[in-house]
């Protein structure tokens, strides 16, 4: 093998990391909101089989902890923000316990439409998690998964989705942890740093429990004098 073709197929592997990293494992939030968003566009009609949801998992580790952390009689809302394919309205919806009303919020306008076609019923707001369109203290469920890292601003993002919620009332979000945690420098927290960013918030009960081998589930309560974002 000659210098110029070890250098040209070294070159070679070089940009397909760099575009696996970028594509895949960033799934383009270093390239831009926009790109992040027509990735989601572009998998929306095959996301539920790529990421292989099963119906009992998602009711026993998601679904149910959160109807009874939201109590048997809660009839509220819960926003659930950037809510692709309707991921958790779904396992939701099948909570025998569960009388609240989930709304579902997502940049891509594919992951809504396919939300769509699975929950008819479900209310669906084509909206920037970085901007929500909603009022200040207002709602007593907010949920985020999977999704904190792929914001431009994560931190200021967890903020817009504090400032919304109600005083005492529930979030439920992820962190990101693993190898791949550390491939994401600015888009991930470790669990000190976490906690310490809830904290300010103001946010308490803050809960960091395992879920997946690459997240963590949050949960958090808003202080109930929590008026002052």
């Amino acid at each position: 093998m000659t210098l110029g073709l070890a250098l040209g197929l070294l070159a070679a592997i070089l940009l397909a990391l760099l575009l696996y990293w970028q594509l895949i494992l960033a799934e383009g939030v270093y390239l831009g909101q926009g790109i992040v968003t027509l990735l989601y566009d572009w998998v929306a009609h095959r996301y539920n089989t790529i990421k292989g949801f099963d119906a009992r998992d998602e009711s026993d580790f998601l679904g149910e902890p959160l109807s009874r952390a939201l109590g048997y009689g809660f009839e509220g809302v819960v926003l659930d923000v950037a809510t692709g394919t309707g991921r958790l309205p779904a396992t939701l919806r099948d909570q025998p316990h569960f009388r609240g009303r989930v709304v579902g919020v997502d940049h891509s306008a594919r992951m809504l439409a396919v939300a769509r076609q699975t929950l008819p019923d479900l209310p669906l707001v084509r909206a920037d998690a970085m901007r929500l369109p909603f009022a200040s203290h207002a709602v007593p469920c907010v949920t985020c998964l999977e999704a904190l890292e792929f914001l431009p601003n994560p931190a200021q993002g967890l903020r817009e989705l504090v400032r919304v919620l109600a005083p005492g009332g529930l979030l439920l979000t992820t962190q990101r942890i693993g190898w791949e945690a550390r491939l994401m420098p600015g888009k991930t927290w470790t669990s000190a740093q976490l906690k310490a960013l809830l904290q300010q918030l103001p946010l308490t009960r803050i809960t960091l429990a395992p879920w997946q081998d690459i997240y963590n589930q949050v949960w958090a309560w808003k202080k109930p004098t929590g008026r002052a974002l």
